[in-house]
């Protein structure tokens, strides 16, 4: 079995969420996160989107593609079945210029890689709290980009009594019940919002 970290240039690709390696059938293995083949490449810098539609645990080992590594934990999948990566978050783009050959076998590949960190899309920070609501009919409302997708998740005490609409570039959260400490709503919420490949959470509080 041959560690990922027999690179060109580097002297590993450790990071924080468990290095790939390639196993005996010269395939990448990451059993903890997953793992992106792109597709032929001119090179690590290549400028690439996250490429999210073909994620896997395990893909050949060819020289000349492209790679995308990402942490588990940072990628939410939508309703809509489109994952997305979580903003201000890396992840790794690797590329195999060749294989490494012994006495007419495959012992390893030479990898070159970098971190990198996708685009907002015009999303706004990660925990950005959107503002609180107090009494019924009162609103908070955000710009955001066009095509976005978003879910408000559940809460201890419920969701019901937000009203949640995007219309215009704006989303508008509007308080339609009283806040109840016991039945809700009441407390802070989590909402997540995609646009295309990323995602960021945005809190509103209703006391």
């Amino acid at each position: 079995m041959n560690r990922f970290d027999i690179l060109s240039a580097q002297s590993s690709i450790y990071v924080s969420f468990c290095a790939p390696y390639i196993n005996e059938a010269n395939n990448f293995i990451t059993s903890k996160n997953f793992i992106s083949d792109v597709g032929n490449g001119a090179g690590v810098g290549a400028n690439i989107l996250p490429s999210l539609t073909n994620l896997t645990h395990e893909v050949a080992v060819t020289p000349g593609h492209i790679y995308q590594i990402f942490n588990k934990n940072t990628l939410i999948d939508f309703p809509s079945g489109n994952y997305a990566i979580q903003v201000e978050t890396s992840y790794y783009q690797a590329y195999v210029v060749s294989k490494i050959v012994n006495s007419d076998m495959n012992i390893g590949a030479i990898v070159k890689y970098i971190s990198v960190f996708p685009n907002n899309n015009g999303l706004p920070a990660y925990r950005y709290n959107i503002g609180s609501l107090y009494r019924i009919g009162e609103t908070v409302e955000l710009a955001l980009p066009q095509d976005i997708e978003f879910f408000l998740k559940e809460h201890s005490a419920g969701i019901k009594g937000l009203n949640v609409t995007y219309a215009n570039n704006k989303l508008r959260i509007t308080l339609t019940k009283a806040p109840d400490i016991v039945n809700g709503p009441y407390g802070t919420f989590d909402l997540y919002i995609r646009s295309n490949n990323v995602f960021t959470i945005v809190e509103v509080h209703v006391e």
